[in-house]
């Protein structure tokens, strides 16, 4: 919760005790799960090589534990992202790869009810990303659509972030006018959606299109996000408020 409220500082503290607390447990997955999260943290915190060594971590530690193909993959693939920010595109591919293998892999007897799902979908946003980096656009695009082929429509929020890498890989690709429909229909379905990284990710896309505000589609869209942000922001500021604690201050 505090990751999707933008603030990592607290997320990280938060893992780092959740980390420390499962290590006395008799649940290997959980800690396995710790350990990506730390990895996904570090990619948010643009620190790649600290990301690729939880997540090396976590698949030495899964190794001794009873086989869990979903959460193998998502370490295979947070391993690829890290790869992918230093354009390492052999490194990342063979990663993605061993993603996609271990999701057809056989559960071990033993599941751990605390690991978050990762599925064929999740591997596609992360492909996505990871493509994108090393501008294969082509495929990135590819793997972005795989993501709302796969995710139903009340899935908002995985819709949001595989409509919001759709959009930024056609603005690198030149066609404006599809990503602003992508990008307009992300503001219709996202209204009620309270997160942060929403909103971080609309800004980055309205940096990325700003160059082109001369084009129409992307003038009238830019002036249509400009108002959606001011209120949604001023939302999250005021929730925001309400929720965070007050310290009280004695008077004399």
């Amino acid at each position: 919760m505090s990751h999707d409220a933008g603030r990592d500082d607290q997320a990280a503290q938060h893992f780092a005790r959740a980390r420390d607390l499962a290590g006395v447990g008799d649940d290997p997955h959980l800690r396995v799960h710790v350990l990506a999260s730390l990895a996904h943290l570090a990619h948010h915190r643009d620190q790649p090589a600290a990301a690729i060594g939880y997540a090396t971590h976590g698949q030495q530690e899964l190794t001794v534990a009873p086989p869990h193909p979903e959460l193998a993959a998502r370490l295979f693939a947070l391993q690829a992202r890290g790869h992918a920010a230093a354009g390492q595109a052999q490194e990342t591919r063979a990663l993605l790869n061993d993603a996609e293998t271990a999701l057809h892999s056989t559960h071990g007897a033993a599941r751990s009810p605390w690991v978050s799902p990762f599925d064929a979908g999740s591997l596609a946003g992360d492909a996505a990303r990871c493509l994108r980096l090393l501008g294969d656009l082509p495929s990135a695009q590819r793997h972005a659509e795989r993501v709302l082929e796969l995710r139903p429509a009340g899935r908002t929020r995985s819709r949001a972030f595989g409509s919001l890498a759709l959009a930024g890989v056609l603005i690198e690709r030149g066609e404006l006018e599809q990503a602003c429909v992508v990008a307009t229909d992300v503001l219709h379905t996202t209204g009620s959606l309270g997160s942060y990284l929403v909103i971080q990710q609309l800004r980055q896309l309205r940096d990325q299109l700003h160059p082109h505000r001369a084009t129409g589609c992307a003038r009238g869209f830019l002036d249509h996000l400009a108002e959606t942000l001011r209120q949604r922001e001023w939302l999250y500021q005021l929730t925001t408020d309400i929720t965070q604690p007050r310290t009280s201050h004695s008077t004399s």
